[in-house]
């Protein structure tokens, strides 16, 4: 296991990757929640051990935070009835949720295309 300083600095050079997606119309405080969550889920996953591993992740986690979370709130409220007011209120635990649970997922999507590849290129 790599020392935490060099996932701490892939995080942080991840989160000041996506900072400029807010010019290109991310939801800010989608972005930033995501953002957050995703830093502090980073700093604590063993899977994430290397500097390109948790920038991609810390990215990847809080662009889509930033960009998917309004368009998730607006089809789980057109589905759910009862919702259909709440499209804001539904846009923050979106964020977080994606925070959270894209860095874990990474690896090992990653990890599974790989094999994936292998097995096709050894037919």
């Amino acid at each position: 296991m790599t020392e935490p300083t060099s996932t701490a600095t892939g995080a942080l050079c991840g989160a000041a990757g996506s900072l400029p997606a807010a010019l290109w119309g991310a939801s800010i405080d989608a972005l930033g929640l995501g953002l957050f969550s995703a830093v502090l889920v980073t700093l604590q996953l063993d899977l994430i051990s290397t500097r390109l591993s948790a920038f991609s992740a810390v990215l990847l986690a809080s662009l889509s935070a930033g960009y998917l979370s309004p368009m998730l709130a607006t089809v789980i409220a057109g589905y759910i009835p009862s919702l259909s007011d709440s499209q804001t209120v539904l846009r923050m635990p979106i964020a977080l949720l994606l925070g959270v649970l894209l860095p874990p997922l990474l690896p090992s999507v990653l990890a599974a295309g790989k094999a994936r590849l292998d097995r096709e290129t050894a037919k």
